[in-house]
C-alpha cells in the first residue's frame, strides 16, 4: 500500500518523528536553500538547464523550511527502501501476517479505526462535566415546564458520575480493525498531536509495543494507582476490570502510533 501522494495526517506525532527521522538519516535538518537564475524576461534559466548568452539575469534566494508531513514522507519512503533494516512492514492482510509480527517491528495498517465510547467519555473530562452540568439543570427545571423527572439522574447519581471521571480519567486511545472478527490494532495517542477527528478508513503507521494473543486481554483505561502497583497486582486489576467497553480482547497489537492519515 503505497503512502498516499497528498496524505492528510489525522494525528502525527512531530517528536516522535523526528526521533525517527534523525536514526533513518544519520541527523536532522530542517531547511535547505535553493537558488535559482532569472532572465531580465522572467525566465528561470535553472529550469531551462541552459545559459541565457548574454541576456541580464539575476540570482534569487530562498530558505525553505520543512514541514512535519513532508519529513514523514521522507521516513516512509526510506524505510520502504530498506524494510528489513529497519523491520518495516506494510500489512495488506492484518490477520494472515498477525504471527509474523514481532515486538519493536514498525507497521503502517489500513483500518477501519474508532475513539470507544467509554474512553471517549473518560478522556475528555471538560464535556463530561458540562454533560452532568446539563442534566442538574434539566432537572431544576423540569417542574418549571411541567415535565416529569422520570429518567433524569438525581443529586446521588450525578455525584457519582462527577466522582468516577475524576477517577477514572482517561488518554485517547484508539482502536482499529481490518475485519470485525480480525486481529485488531490500539494505541494511546498525545492529544498536542491530534489534528482532527479520528474515525473510519485510515492508515496507521506504529511501532508494536506489545503482542496480545488469543486469549489475552489489554485494558483501554488507565487503572487509578497503577503507577504504584506490582506487574502481578496490575495485572489483576485488569481482569478485575474487565468489561466488553473497556478492555480490548487478543489477537490484538498495542503500538506506539507514529501517524494516523488518510
Amino acid at each position: 500500500m503505497p503512502i498516499p501522494s497528498l496524505p492528510r495526517f489525522l494525528y502525527l506525532d512531530e517528536k516522535g518523528l523526528g526521533e525517527y527521522l534523525s536514526v533513518v538519516e544519520e541527523g536532522l535538518s530542517d531547511e535547505s536553500k535553493r537558488r535559482r537564475l532569472l532572465s531580465a524576461t522572467g525566465v528561470d534559466s535553472s529550469a531551462l538547464g541552459e545559459s541565457m548568452n548574454g541576456d541580464s539575469s539575476s540570482e534569487e534566494e530562498r530558505v525553505v523550511r520543512e514541514t512535519a508531513s513532508q519529513r514523514f514522507i521522507r521516513l516512509v519512503t526510506a524505510l520502504d527502501t530498506a524494510a528489513e533494516r529497519w523491520r518495516y512492514r506494510d500489512v495488506a492482510d492484518l490477520a494472515h501476517s498477525f504471527d509474523e509480527i514481532g515486538i519493536t517491528d514498525l507497521v503502517q495498517v489500513q483500518c477501519e479505526v474508532e475513539i470507544p465510547p467509554f474512553v471517549q467519555m473518560f478522556s475528555q473530562p471538560d464535556q463530561l462535566d458540562g454533560m452532568v452540568n446539563m442534566l442538574e439543570a434539566l432537572r431544576d427545571m423540569a417542574p418549571m415546564m411541567g415535565e416529569e423527572l422520570d429518567g433524569l439522574p438525581g443529586k446521588k447519581e450525578t455525584k457519582a458520575i462527577r466522582d468516577l471521571s475524576k477517577a477514572m480519567k482517561s488518554d485517547v486511545v484508539v482502536v482499529g480493525d481490518q475485519e470485525e472478527d480480525g486481529p485488531k490494532i490500539t494505541g494511546k495517542l498525545n492529544k498536542d498531536y491530534i489534528r482532527d477527528a479520528i474515525e473510519g478508513e485510515v492508515f496507521v503507521l506504529g511501532k508494536v509495543a506489545k503482542k496480545l494473543k488469543e486469549g489475552e486481554s489489554h485494558s483501554l483505561l488507565a487503572i487509578p494507582g497503577a503507577s504504584l502497583m506490582s506487574r502481578q497486582q496490575r495485572r489483576q486489576a485488569a481482569r478485575q476490570q474487565q468489561t466488553d467497553e473497556n478492555t480490548l480482547a487478543g489477537p490484538a497489537l498495542t503500538l506506539d502510533i507514529l501517524a494516523i492519515y488518510r
